[in-house]
Parts: C-alpha cells; sequence; structure tokens
C-alpha cells in the first residue's frame, strides 16, 4: 500500500511560529514527511525554510536554531521615517520590510517557488481586488515576504498587478488550500490551539496590529478544522505556550519550541497515530 498524499499546513502567528521547529522534529523522528507544503506569514516562512532542505531532524533543529537567534529588530526595526510616515498618512506602513527581506533571502535556497525540493504554496491576500491568493510559482522571496506583510506594520508586495499582504487575514491555517490541491492527509501545525490568552494589553502600534489580526483569525481556524476533518485525515498537532507568549516577543523561541516538540511527541506516539506513520 502506498501511504496517503500528506501535507503540512503551517498557521501564521509571528514569534510563535518557533512552535513549527518543536513540531517539524517531531514529525519527522517518525518518518512523516510532507509531500506538499503550504503556509501562511511565520508558517510561510518555515514552511519555505523546509522546501529547500531535507525533512529530517537535523533541519528542525537547523530551523530551531534560527528562531533562536531571532530578534525583535530582525522583523521590525523601527525606522522613525516610516513610523511617523505611518502615522501621518504619509506611508501605508510603519516598518519597511527590508529587514524581512534579508531573512528570507538568507534562508531560502532556490529563487522559483517551483524550484523548491518539496512543492511549496504560501497564501497571500490581495488589498485591491479583496481576495485570497495562493501562490506556487514565481519570485520565492516576493512571495514569502508578501505572505508574511502584516498590513499597516509592512508594505504590501506588487506581484504583477496585485498588491499583497498578509495571508492570515483571510486564512491563517490554509486547511483548505492543502485538500484542494489533493492532500488525503494533512498535519496542521498552528502556533497556537485553545483559548487565545492575553497576558496584557498590546503595547504600542505593532503590538496592537498583530494582536487584532489574531483576533481575526481564530474562528476561521476552527470553522475550518470541523468543516475538513471529515473529507481527509486530519491531525492537528498541539502547541502548547506555558508562559502565554505574545507574538511580538522574540526572547522565547527555544522554549517555544521545545515544548511543542515534547507535546507533539507524546501525541504522535499514540497508537493510532503510530500505526498511520
Amino acid at each position: 500500500m502506498t501511504r496517503p498524499r500528506t501535507a503540512f499546513v503551517l498557521s501564521g502567528g509571528s514569534s510563535l511560529g518557533a512552535v513549527h521547529a518543536g513540531m517539524l522534529g517531531a514529525l519527522f523522528e517518525r518518518g512523516i514527511t510532507a509531500d506538499l507544503l503550504v503556509g501562511t506569514s511565520a508558517g510561510a516562512l518555515n514552511a519555505a525554510f523546509i522546501a529547500s532542505r531535507p525533512q529530517t531532524v537535523d533541519t528542525a533543529r537547523a530551523l530551531r536554531r534560527v528562531w533562536c537567534d531571532l530578534l525583535r529588530d530582525d522583523i521590525f526595526p523601527v525606522s522613525l521615517r516610516a513610523l511617523v510616515g505611518g502615522l501621518c498618512g504619509k506611508r501605508d506602513h510603519l516598518v519597511p520590510d527590508d529587514a524581512l527581506r534579508r531573512l528570507v533571502s538568507r534562508h531560502i535556497e532556490y529563487e522559483d517557488l517551483l524550484d523548491a525540493a518539496t512543492p511549496l504554496h504560501v497564501v497571500a491576500y490581495d488589498v485591491v481586488a479583496g481576495d485570497e491568493v495562493l501562490l506556487s510559482a514565481g519570485a520565492a522571496v516576493d512571495a514569502v515576504v508578501a505572505s508574511a506583510a502584516i498590513p499597516g506594520v509592512f508594505p504590501p508586495v506588487v506581484i504583477g498587478d496585485r498588491r499583497l499582504v498578509d495571508g492570515g487575514v483571510v486564512n491563517n491555517t490554509p486547511i483548505s488550500h492543502a485538500v484542494a490541491l489533493g492532500a488525503e492527509c494533512v498535519y496542521v501545525l498552528p502556533t497556537q490551539t485553545g483559548p487565545r490568552q492575553v497576558a496584557r494589553s498590546p503595547a504600542g502600534a505593532i503590538d496592537a496590529a498583530i494582536h487584532a489580526l489574531t483576533l481575526l483569525v481564530d474562528a476561521r481556524f476552527a470553522a475550518d478544522v470541523a468543516r475538513y476533518s471529515g473529507e481527509v485525515e486530519l491531525v492537528v498537532l498541539p502547541a502548547p505556550n506555558s508562559r502565554h507568549v505574545q507574538p511580538t516577543d522574540f526572547q522565547h523561541g527555544g522554549r517555544l519550541s521545545e515544548e511543542a516538540l515534547a507535546a507533539c511527541r507524546e501525541l504522535l506516539a499514540e497508537p493510532a497515530l503510530a500505526r498511520a506513520a
């Protein structure tokens, strides 16, 4: 018997994307690999990293090191000019995307999405047409940056005649696309499970924008899990966050990854899932 066509679906979540490194480590330990990868925002960044490398424990560890070394300024460097321009209505963003582009370029080993070793698909949102866009071909850096361009924080990315921003606006956990692409078994890698807990009010414009986006996407995730669990084999991995780390806090990548690794090892060791693997 051949195994079912398998997809990994990676959610957005800014700094909480560190959990994906632990989840992927647990999956690869059990020999579970993806035939295709679908990601949004931080999930698109992680999927792009995996798509250019062997699906092994060493690759998951390398991704964990990236998250452990990542600082807030590596993603959100504050430019006074952009900040003032954004607040005065002269710019459509608060932070330039130069640092984000450098980060993506440093860790992606292909120029076109079609050249990824594992087929890669990332989700963005067209702010002009008002529709969801699945990017499966074209310049890889542009596509991944577009998928992670939090509206109001980063500038939209122009691809063709589209102005694209973070796909989390409409589909933060793109299970629907994995199913449409022919996946029969879908492993969902969220950045949080259960009700989102906030330890404090957002402290600034960037924190507030990301907080608003995360509230927007939670209901869609629950609805899609309910909808597609009857159509495909759907495994939602746990995303523990014992310290209630916020999506703009980049100081806890190692802890988030380790907690996810332990929780996913436990889940994947359950008899039904062990037999499926």
